[in-house]
């Protein structure tokens, strides 16, 4: 659905637990960037001419021009929406034809050729060429694909929670108590307080990490079922909420995920995706169900017990909290790596395991778990002519930046590709 009408399904699920398929956290215009902190940091270099484009463009469509210099360009929900609506209006005033209300059901493959796509509605749109930008959660998609041969191969992703606290906590650990105060939740001289933290564990190489900060934000579900729970979270531009939370994530290997799945000698390119549903299926249960998340404070994480659900700190996360013990939810060595960092991380910055902090579960749909394999010279499926896979759900990209620079080099190739055929 457009961002206007997707925007009213999100209302009627903070609202109303009204979960829609189709238009959500993770689906419609713009897909799940829309409804996250806007973050415009990138690793893949602020420099480049690519890059830089893409902030023009941004600047273009009405994001504020600060952009082009801020050290941390972040957009917020808000403004993110306003820039897709902006967008979209361009592309059609060119000639563009978007189908909302429409998922394709499949890419049509004949002769290890793609020709077109089918939607769920029935209907059939031939192609002279498919880019495929999938989203990371696009799940029947990825096993429709595997179906039909075309080149998959595991990705290694991130899982783990989502930890809160106050943002004021934040706030005097980073500034102390006298210029804290000057914070004033987002409207003062002082910016909202964020952090980055990781640690790596060099005996099995395996990192755990904060992921997507959101300083002055809130936890919000992005399931995209009712029985299959997962949450991430968002802030509007001027970070306003009492609230600051983060992904607190491990790594997952491809070994981590072989119980997950009985075809794992066969297709292990899927088994990514059958641990994210058997642990957002879990949390589901913990969570009571009804979009209801577990949690559990820090403190009692780290000992094992399951918080007293008198005692908990308040939560963003509108759809409701229980307590419960988080510990049993994944693999012991992922959550024993977790807890290590978290003693870790306690020390850098006192109180970030106390009980103040609540973790909520599960984080798990940092990225992709299935990368379609392509050529990195013409970015054509290795096995699949004209199809272009593109994007974070392809597995070529971590976030809005560097999926929007992705999808530029994929649309030079294609029209490149389609020029030598007039």
């Amino acid at each position: 659905e457009p961002v206007e009408r997707r925007g009213q399904a999100i209302g009627a699920l903070f609202h109303r637990r009204k979960l829609s398929a189709t238009s959500n956290l993770c689906y419609g215009e713009g897909g799940a960037g829309t409804w996250s902190d806007g973050k415009l940091t990138t690793r893949i270099g602020r420099n480049g001419e690519q890059v830089k484009d893409v902030f023009k463009t941004f600047v273009e469509f009405g994001a504020p021009p600060e952009i082009l210099q801020m050290g941390k360009p972040h957009l917020g929900t808000d403004r993110m929406v306003k820039i897709l609506r902006n967008a979209r209006y361009h592309l059609e005033e060119m000639g563009c034809e978007i189908m909302f209300d429409e998922t394709c059901r499949a890419v049509i493959v004949e002769d290890n050729k793609a020709v077109g796509v089918t939607t769920e509605s029935g209907k059939t749109i031939d192609a002279e060429a498919v880019v495929l930008a999938t989203g990371h959660s696009s799940r029947a998609l990825f096993e429709q694909l595997s179906n039909d041969g075309v080149l998959l191969e595991f990705q290694s992703f991130a899982s783990g929670f989502r930890i809160e606290h106050p943002q004021e906590l934040l706030n005097e650990l980073q500034y102390g108590d006298r210029f804290a105060k000057e914070v004033e939740r987002g409207k003062g001289r002082i910016p909202v307080a964020d952090y980055r933290v990781a640690h790596t564990n060099k005996a099995d190489n395996r990192g755990v990490f904060s992921f997507c900060m959101c300083p002055g934000g809130q936890i919000v579900p992005t399931s995209t079922n009712v029985h299959e729970l997962c949450i991430n979270g968002m802030s509007f531009s001027r970070r306003q909420s009492l609230w600051a939370n983060s992904g607190l994530v491990t790594n997952v290997k491809l070994e981590d995920c072989a119980s997950f799945n009985d075809e794992h000698e066969t297709k292990p390119h899927l088994s990514g995706i059958l641990f994210q549903r058997e642990i957002e299926r879990k949390a589901a249960v913990l969570g009571g169900g009804d979009l209801t998340v577990p949690v559990q404070t820090a403190h009692d994480f780290l000992l094992g017990v399951v918080s007293d659900e008198k005692s908990l700190p308040s939560s963003s996360y509108r759809l409701g909290i229980k307590s419960a013990d988080l510990t049993t939810l994944y693999p012991q060595h992922l959550t024993e790596a977790i807890q290590f960092a978290l003693k870790k991380f306690d020390k850098q910055m006192p109180g970030y395991a106390g009980k103040e902090a609540l973790i909520h579960a599960p984080e798990t749909r940092t990225s992709s778990p299935v990368r379609i394999v392509r050529n990195p010279e013409t970015l054509e499926s290795k096995n699949t002519k004209n199809l272009f896979p593109i994007g974070e759900g392809a597995g070529y990209a971590g976030g809005i930046v560097s999926a929007a620079v992705d999808g530029m080099c994929a649309s030079q190739k294609v029209l490149a590709r389609l020029l030598k055929t007039v």
